[in-house]
């Protein structure tokens, strides 16, 4: 086959396959740990007087996350059309924050884009180390759910079936626990289709409505004032705001402008309604420790004195930083003991469950035996 025919087919069916490898590339989940190495790497360089278009592309080239490795090739094209690095990253605003962007452009215009870097990466490490010790703490109790779950289907679909019908051929009464435990395997086995259908709609339902912009908001609301998690989520709250709000200061950001790129990189609504709420007091000139002080639900009382102080000695990114330290340490702290504290309850709940179950086989056939005896 001559050379110019393996071109032509090349050219005909080559282009389908690199379109398709292009989107399952673009598919591809960008972690945070994989955007805190990027910024390290490239403050790194940087710092070792390396261009920073020919630092994006060295960095593109040792790139193991394929989306990843395309974005920032294309964000040394684009600058290298004259375009800076913050003014680059808008195209890709669904893997570089607002808050991402607005430091690193106060950092390319104070000279000093190197040390902007690496506390963006400091700053993304420790939301990674937070976030992973809550999920963490999550996943125990959700595995033990779906392990229960399975395991009630089998036994309603495989066991109670079997034990039901020498329950049927008795004909004796039986107890309303062993009725309900027989309705529930009927079901199982009848309808179960209906229930998948219907826990998908519900689900279905829930993510529409937390997609709403009211949804969001009600969600948000319910999560800040749940039962036990609820504290744990204000805190989380207050660490990442207290954070987010040292790092934009330290990057040289105005107060208000800080506070506008906060309140939409906090991850709840309710907060970003106050703190938006608060940048509009601190542009006609109240300070924002005065404005924190009339919502404690939010930002407890020793928040708002700490940021006040902050102010008046002209040190809030320091007092801010301390204060993320200190629920940084008490998120760590809940979630050790939320963890603990899942334990006997999931014990109690299991135990529960189980002991109806048998409660509701044994009575029928403890009666059985008793009729056995005396005949």
């Amino acid at each position: 086959m001559r050379q110019v025919d393996v071109d032509d087919k090349k050219k005909k069916f080559g282009n389908p396959i690199v379109k398709f490898n292009e989107y399952l590339k673009s598919m591809t989940r960008v972690k945070l740990k994989d955007k805190v190495m990027f910024f390290q790497l490239l403050a790194v360089m940087i710092n070792s007087g390396v261009p920073i278009i020919r630092s994006l592309y060295v960095l593109s080239d040792q790139n193991k996350n394929p989306r990843l490795q395309n974005v920032i090739r294309e964000l040394a094209k684009t600058m290298e059309g004259g375009v800076s690095l913050s003014e680059s990253m808008k195209e890709h605003d669904n893997i570089f924050s607002e808050a991402e962007r607005g430091m690193i452009a106060s950092g390319e215009e104070s000279g000093n884009l190197n040390e902007i870097l690496q506390d963006i990466a400091k700053q993304a490490e420790k939301s990674a180390m937070i976030l992973a010790k809550v999920k963490g703490a999550m996943i125990y109790p959700a595995a033990i759910i779906c392990i229960m779950m399975i395991a009630l289907f089998l036994m309603l679909t495989m066991v109670v079936p079997k034990i039901s019908n020498l329950f049927a051929d008795s004909g004796q009464a039986l107890p309303t626990s062993t009725k309900a435990l027989i309705f529930a395997s009927e079901w199982a086995q009848n309808s179960w289709m209906t229930g998948i259908i219907i826990i998908a709609a519900l689900a279905g339902g829930f993510v529409l409505f937390k997609r709403s912009k009211k949804g969001k908001y009600s969600i948000d609301f319910a999560l800040l004032y749940l039962p036990v998690f609820g504290k744990l989520m204000r805190q989380l709250m207050i660490s990442r705001f207290s954070r987010l709000l040292a790092s934009l200061l330290n990057a040289g950001l105005p107060i208000v402008k800080t506070l506008e790129i906060n309140a939409n990189a906090v991850g709840n609504e309710v907060y970003k309604k106050r703190i938006l709420f608060a940048s509009q007091d601190v542009a006609q000139g109240i300070p924002l420790g005065e404005n924190l002080t009339h919502d404690e639900a939010l930002f407890p009382p020793m928040v708002a004195s700490m940021i006040l102080v902050g102010e008046q000695t002209a040190n809030i990114s320091e007092v801010s930083s301390k204060i993320a330290d200190y629920y940084e340490m008490q998120v760590d702290t809940a979630v050790g003991a939320l963890s603990k504290l899942m334990e006997p309850i999931i014990l109690v709940v299991m135990g529960g469950g189980v002991g109806f179950i048998v409660a509701a086989i044994m009575q029928p056939i403890m009666a059985l035996s008793d009729v056995s005896s005396v005949i």
